[in-house]
């Protein structure tokens, strides 16, 4: 298991994700829960910080290429993009692998 996963378990054992859960009802409170738990197990991030830079990085690219394939799949079968979509091809990010991202999708039909 990753160190991202590890310390996602005893996340979950600790602050429980039940569909009522708090943690479930605030993810626009998210980054305010990750410094806090950053914050209280420091060392343990501050020892393995390489690790799980890297993990996180892993989970980001794994999400970026599952929602790639979803939108190649949508435009390959002549399905309309939301909006937020179509933004991101318009507009890509930059440094996380979002404009090969957009190159990639712009280019499937040449």
């Amino acid at each position: 298991m990753n160190n991202v996963g590890a310390m996602m378990n005893l996340c979950v054992q600790v602050f429980r994700t039940a569909s009522a859960s708090t943690n479930i009802k605030s993810m626009n409170k998210r980054l305010e829960l990750m410094r806090y738990i950053i914050e209280k197990h420091n060392n343990s991030y501050r020892d393995n910080i390489t690790n799980v830079l890297l993990d996180i990085e892993a989970i980001s690219n794994s999400r970026l290429f599952g929602w790639e394939n979803e939108i190649i799949h949508s435009i390959k079968n002549n399905q309309e993009l939301s909006d937020s979509a179509n933004d991101f091809i318009k507009n890509p990010s930059y440094g996380d692998g979002g404009m090969a991202s957009a190159v990639r999708i712009v280019s499937i039909n040449k």
